[in-house]
């Protein structure tokens, strides 16, 4: 991981440092990295702009998520604490750990970013659960109880997203929305089941809008698309952020894959609960950050 992100929780640390002062450490296991690199964007709540969601729909998809999740990690004899910054404009989420308490940290600007619907937001929550609960590859060092950046990623529309959607008028919700033509012929070739057509599509749509975000962020003229996969393969895992069209590859293929969103990843054998190659041809790891062992 980049030193600037691993001190993105823990900001004074390095200034404390600096000037030879002793400091106790803290018990906090970090994965400071959050949705997104650390960034200058700020969107204060009483920002008047077209788009984003709104207070309800924030707590209504935190709400829900902590309801098909906390059960699972309490399961694990942890516990999970969400931490709701509505009235804060950063521009990302955030996922740590202390002792037995796995949490959550959410802040109102990413909700309110101008591309950024129910969807996508739900998505980038998801992302965070999935460094706890994403199974592998895992951050090295300290941070070793997370599930890496790409991993969170996978777990993302793999699991957590496709069961946030199960439980929506998917249908009646595609007919305000726009669905990438490239996503929607993957989706319904994909599943034969109508209502999983509609979770997919409906799933990429929010990997659209955080792809949106991604471009902003990135400075790209161009947005990443469906249909435009990242060429380059690494030769080596990373841990750090996969490039914008490589996070989209990777949304794309966790909700393409037809393993159960109900069958939990591991955390050493990285084929349980998901797709791989050879087995499978769609809904495997990209290659753009992810190396099989």
């Amino acid at each position: 991981m980049k030193k600037s992100i691993i001190l993105c929780g823990i900001a004074a640390t390095a200034l404390i440092a600096t000037l030879g002062f002793a400091f106790k450490p803290s018990h906090t296991e970090h994965v400071c990295a959050g949705f997104v690199p650390e960034n200058d964007l700020y969107l204060p709540a009483n920002l008047f702009a077209a788009g984003g969601v709104t207070k309800a729909e924030f707590n209504q998809v935190i709400d829900r998520i902590e309801t098909l999740y906390r059960p699972e990690i309490e399961s694990m004899g942890d516990r999970l604490t969400i931490k709701r910054y509505w009235d804060d404009g950063t521009v990302n989420a955030h996922a740590t750990k202390s002792g037995k308490n796995r949490v959550l940290s959410l802040y109102g600007g990413l909700a309110r970013f101008p591309s950024m619907g129910v969807e996508g937001f739900a998505l980038a929550v998801c992302h965070e659960v999935g460094h706890h609960l994403g199974g592998g590859p895992k951050y090295s060092g300290r941070d070793s109880w997370g599930a890496t950046e790409g991993a969170a990623d996978y777990f993302a529309t793999l699991k957590c997203l496709r069961r946030y959607l199960a439980a929506e008028d998917n249908a009646t919700a595609l007919k305000n929305l726009k669905v990438d033509p490239v996503a929607k012929e993957a989706c319904q070739k994909q599943f034969s089941n109508l209502k999983d057509q509609l979770i997919c599509q409906r799933a990429s749509v929010g990997g659209e809008q955080v792809g949106e975000l991604h471009q902003r962020l990135n400075e790209m003229e161009i947005r990443p698309k469906y249909g435009t996969p990242e060429v380059y393969q690494l030769t080596e895992m990373t841990e750090d952020y996969p490039y914008p069209q490589c996070r989209l590859d990777t949304y794309f293929q966790g909700m393409l894959c037809q393993v159960s969103e109900y069958t939990r990843m591991s955390d050493t054998d990285y084929k349980q609960g998901s797709c791989y190659e050879p087995v499978h041809k769609v809904g495997a790891r990209p290659r753009c950050w992810f190396v099989p062992n």
